[in-house]
């Protein structure tokens, strides 16, 4: 798999894929963190997530980056690495759970640059991607790593696929996971009731629960090499979920047309 950094990427340890476990263990998705907002006192946590791509930049939504007026130098934007619960801070040398097992506390890293894709449409939503340059290099470890961004033989369509999905959602603390199975763009408008098909560049999927997870939530695929799933590699970021009836329906960004933009913009 092809990956922005030089060092491993999208880290995949095949017996905790096929668990029905929706909370993450912490060293799984190691790329998945948050985006916070500093203000004078704290910090506020936007309910967005951040995707680690290379050692200076991660990935999310330009939704995301709204509430940032500054888009170079102080943003205010600061993206929380290594985090597993959303509870702990900085300030927490531990983040434990309920057995006792722990991990080292999540890395505050400043954003310095917020670059939005320039075809971001607001009317429809689509290219809904923000890449942001961070103010020192990502000090890798067994919680902070990134994924890919390719794999090295992938299916043309992405539609009727079983995929992987990771973030932080509304109603755990933990990282979590989950699978769904993406839909044509028709099955997309039926289960949103909406009027009209999704963009372009968006994929939908149905995942197996309900929950609701954050924006810039990433789907993945597995990049298989010899009969062997070696990696996980980037598909698409979740733009946002619609409740319908009896349905949840996940709306992703796909990435896939955006790659050569993100790889111009994260040398």
């Amino acid at each position: 798999a092809l990956a922005l950094a030089k060092d491993e990427c999208g880290r995949l340890d095949e017996r905790l894929m096929y668990t029905t476990n929706e909370r993450t263990e912490p060293s799984e998705n190691p790329w998945v963190g948050v985006l916070l907002e500093e203000f004078p006192e704290k910090f506020k946590n936007t309910a967005c997530v951040v995707v680690i791509i290379n050692e200076l930049h991660v990935l999310t939504t330009a939704t995301c980056v709204k509430r940032f007026k500054t888009r170079f130098g102080t943003t205010n934007a600061v993206a929380m690495l290594g985090v597993w619960d959303e509870n702990t801070t900085p300030d927490d040398e531990l983040q434990c759970n309920d057995k006792g097992y722990c991990v080292p506390g999540p890395v505050l890293y400043n954003v310095t640059e917020i670059k939005v894709h320039p075809e971001s449409d607001r009317d429809t939503g689509d290219n809904d991607l923000a890449i942001l340059r961070l103010a020192k290099s990502i000090e890798w470890s067994d919680w902070i790593q990134p994924i890919c961004m390719q794999g090295s033989d992938e299916p043309e369509s992405l539609i009727n696929r079983n995929l992987h999905y990771s973030g932080f959602n509304n109603e755990d603390s933990r990282k979590s996971k989950g699978l769904a199975m993406t839909v044509s763009r028709q099955k997309c408008k039926q289960l949103t009731s909406a009027s009209i098909l999704p963009p372009e560049n968006q994929v939908c999927a149905y995942p197996v629960k309900r929950i609701k997870f954050y924006p810039g939530s990433v789907l993945m695929d597995v990049d298989v090499q010899r009969d062997v799933p070696k990696s996980f590699y980037l598909v698409a970021l979740l733009v946002k979920d619609v409740d319908a009836g009896e349905a949840t329906t996940q709306i992703f960004q796909d990435v896939r047309p955006a790659r050569s933009w993100i790889m111009e913009n994260s040398k």
